[in-house]
């Protein structure tokens, strides 16, 4: 009997065990009304302050975890832009629902191939919703899925593939492209940067997303006429522009004359290209805003263009605010997009055969492309962010369809998870994350650093004379938290001597920037046989010989790779300080060798308007020189002297006008 009895206790055991879950409670609250979070269970706290230094506020009807209550408080826990926060809310501002998780659900996940930290999540979530249903989605359709650093580092592989805005510095990448001794280099349109690793880890990681605001972004788009009816699609327009009716003239193409709903038109799209209308609508918002855009307005761009519609900005790229619109409104002139409804519905085929058809089915996969060949391609975001807060959009349209909550409840849809191999612990967007250990200046009082200082390298050396015995490092690092070992004041014993300066960045990681201290005998040559080392032409401060289409900063490194001790500095026609771009007519370069200092003016002979080219601008401004209506001075009369005989006349004007006809080059000799 005992020996039964022992059987059964351990085939009890092993069954209880072999389980891994248990069942738990989970709350989880729907802000009914605007409120800014606090930092204490008080309507006098202090208010929980946000990634950017604002206040943290939630508004109808964005899902939160409660954590506890205190008097009239619920202590939450939420996600505002990415970022995660806990803290308390007036329970007269929050609905509080009760779930109860079931661990053979969650088994059946695990079983199913879902790693257990995705299965504890999308157990809640199936607590709160029945009828949802979770499919695996193995990335790189490979068993288990891609690598995730894999993925992150074929994301981040090129500069502006994946863009962030806003204030928070801490989010931007710092690396070669994206970044330069302080400054951000914007990467589409003003106000848009290169999105660090760290950042586009966290959005890549789909486990900081299977909560019931963001799912959506992982939602099957294909067309569902029992989820994604009109009145959804009217939710969505709600508030912005496209909730007013638009008007097709006799001239509009394939648009019947007469009044339109944009609804009808997203229906129409979704319906005949096998696509959600929800997503297209919401992409549509998400890309033009609520208020539209100069792409969606009709009101064109510069005097052009007038009545022409890109609602989904296709082909609207650049890195400058009127390249993406000019760009956009090519595309648009090109497809005859001459009304709002062509636009959308011709618009659709993009997401309906470039990214739905072809695999990239949900929000998820058409930012980050790690399920179709070509991986990290044909993206159509470069927002890093586009899938997590256009999923969010599509929760708040979704909810708002139903009038209970029980019916939200019951609701039926379908979503594919991205499945990695070898995902940290977690990603975070916190500080405590960061990764950055670039240095923002850097400086050597007593030698002469070569090359000259930029953030991306991390190696130089530095010439000094054979009688300096200390240098002076000065450095600072791009991010506040990352620690600095900087030796400053450092005594030079030998001819070559090498000296490091450590960043340790807050989460760890260390980057070492190595200066390579060499003493030699100073060269004493003068700044004009410098230049004419190099071959440049000198004469009475002014100078020639240069290339067209040459950059700045092949003068600066042509003079210190063969004069280390030179000083260069190069200002533009203002006076302003430039290190790189295009060489112009009435640009300076002063030259600082061992005492001896000089500066020259730039010629480029047929560039007397000093734009660097040489083009109907600069013959306009030799004709206007010959009848005295712009008389032109200095390395600006020079650069108009093409036959060099010291008068700027019909001779002058003829071979610039042989030069744009391709009959004769002008020479720079």
């Amino acid at each position: 009997m005992k020996k039964i009895l022992t059987i059964l206790l351990i085939i009890i055991s092993i069954f209880i065990f072999d389980q891994n879950v248990s069942a738990f409670t989970y709350k989880r609250g729907i802000v009914t009304s605007k409120y800014t979070i606090k930092t204490a269970p008080s309507s006098s706290a202090s208010a929980v302050k946000n990634d950017t230094g604002g206040s943290a506020s939630l508004s109808y009807p964005e899902p939160v975890e409660v954590l506890g209550e205190s008097g009239n408080f619920y202590q939450i826990k939420f996600c505002k832009g990415g970022f995660f926060y806990t803290g308390y809310i007036d329970k007269s501002k929050i609905n509080v629902y009760t779930y109860e998780t079931d661990d053979a659900y969650e088994n059946s996940l695990k079983n199913q191939g879902f790693p257990a930290d995705y299965a504890r999540k999308l157990a809640i979530l199936h607590a709160m919703h029945p009828n949802w249903s979770f499919t695996p989605s193995y990335t790189g359709r490979t068993t288990g899925g891609m690598d995730f650093y894999t993925a992150v580092n074929g994301e981040a592989s090129s500069v502006g593939r994946n863009a962030i805005n806003g204030s928070n510095e801490s989010l931007r990448s710092t690396e070669d492209g994206a970044y330069k001794n302080g400054t951000w280099i914007p990467v589409a349109g003003n106000g848009w940067y290169a999105a660090s690793r760290q950042t586009i880890a966290f959005f890549m990681d789909p486990r900081n997303f299977l909560d019931e605001g963001e799912v959506f972004m992982f939602e099957n788009l294909g067309f569902n006429p029992a989820t994604q009816t009109k009145d959804i699609v009217n939710k969505v327009l709600a508030g912005t522009f496209m909730n007013n009716p638009f008007e097709c003239g006799a001239n509009a193409v394939s648009c019947a004359t007469g009044t339109h709903y944009y609804a009808d038109t997203f229906m129409t799209a979704g319906t005949d290209k096998k696509v959600s209308p929800v997503h297209l609508a919401s992409r549509v918002k998400q890309e033009q805003g609520s208020n539209g855009s100069i792409l969606s307005l009709g009101k064109g761009y510069n005097g052009k263009y007038v009545g022409y519609y890109n609602f989904f900005n296709v082909g609207a790229s650049g890195k400058t605010d009127a390249e993406v619109i000019t760009n956009g409104f090519e595309w648009a002139v090109k497809k005859s997009w001459n009304n709002q409804h062509k636009s959308i519905y011709d618009g659709s085929d993009l997401i309906a055969n470039n990214y739905v058809k072809r695999g990239q089915s949900n929000l998820y996969y058409q930012k980050f492309n790690t399920i179709v060949p070509d991986y990290y391609g044909n993206q159509y975001m470069q927002n890093v962010k586009a899938a997590f807060s256009e999923g969010n959009s599509n929760y708040e349209s979704y909810f708002k369809s139903f009038s209970k909550i029980e019916e939200w409840e019951k609701s039926t849809y379908d979503f594919l998870i991205p499945i990695y191999q070898n995902m940290p612990s977690y990603t975070t967007l916190d500080v405590s994350g960061n990764a950055d250990t670039t240095l923002k200046s850097l400086a050597v009082e007593g030698c002469n650093l070569n090359p000259e200082f930029q953030s991306s390298a991390t190696y130089y050396e530095c010439f000094a004379s054979k009688s300096t015995s200390e240098i002076n490092i000065q450095a600072a690092t791009t991010n506040a938290n990352a620690k600095l070992e900087n030796p400053g004041k450092v005594t030079i014993t030998n001819d070559e001597q090498t000296v490091e300066v450590k960043v340790t960045a807050i989460n760890g990681s260390t980057g070492i920037y190595t200066i390579v201290v060499k003493r030699i005998d100073t060269d004493g040559v003068s700044p004009e046989k410098i230049l004419n080392s190099i071959g440049i032409k000198t004469n009475n401060n002014l100078i020639s010989n240069i290339e067209m289409n040459s950059d700045v900063s092949n003068i600066i490194s042509n003079i210190k790779n063969h004069y280390h001790f030179a000083q260069v500095t190069v200002k533009d026609a203002n006076g302003k300080q430039i290190t790189e771009g295009k060489v112009k007519t009435g640009q300076s370069v002063t030259i600082n060798n061992a005492g001896l200092t000089n500066t020259y003016k730039i010629v480029l002979y047929g560039d007397p308007v000093g734009d660097g080219n040489i083009d109907i601008l600069d013959l306009l401004m030799v004709q206007k020189h010959i009848l005295r209506s712009k008389v032109l001075t200095g390395e600006y009369f020079t650069a108009a002297d093409i036959n060099h005989d010291g008068k700027v006349d019909i001779l002058d004007l003829l071979l610039v006008q042989k030069h744009l006809l391709n009959k004769y080059q002008i020479s720079q000799e």
